[in-house]
């Protein structure tokens, strides 16, 4: 029964990595704007339930995107520092923007 479990466990890791190698060729590497490039146009709907476009930050000089999520631990750990940096620049016509890519709705996940 040893060698067939060891004959098992091989042909699933071969699987494992064939598939992973499969699934990153098929996506095409997304491209990163190089500096000073304008950014793209968006249409996002915020926890608030306002939807925000790139022109409602026209007359803001400088407009962080930060990528994040709400029940991700380290994400977690840093909100305190976004929150900081955003207070601390806001004198200075810096716009802070968190958009949280995996939401489908406006329920907060990490908050039962």
């Amino acid at each position: 029964m040893i060698p067939s479990f060891k004959l098992s466990s091989a042909f699933l890791l071969i699987m494992m990595c064939a598939g992973t190698g499969i699934s990153q060729t098929s996506h095409p590497e997304p491209k990163t704007l190089e500096i000073g490039s304008k950014a793209p146009d968006f249409n996002l709907a915020g926890v608030d339930g306002k939807m925000y476009d790139l022109k409602k930050f026209d007359k803001t000089s400088v407009l962080v995107i930060i990528f994040s999520c709400n029940h991700c631990p380290t994400a977690q750990a840093y909100e305190d520092r976004i929150i900081a940096l955003a207070n601390d620049y806001k004198s200075k016509d810096m716009k802070s923007l968190k958009v949280c890519s995996y939401f489908t709705s406006y329920a907060d996940l990490s908050h039962p």
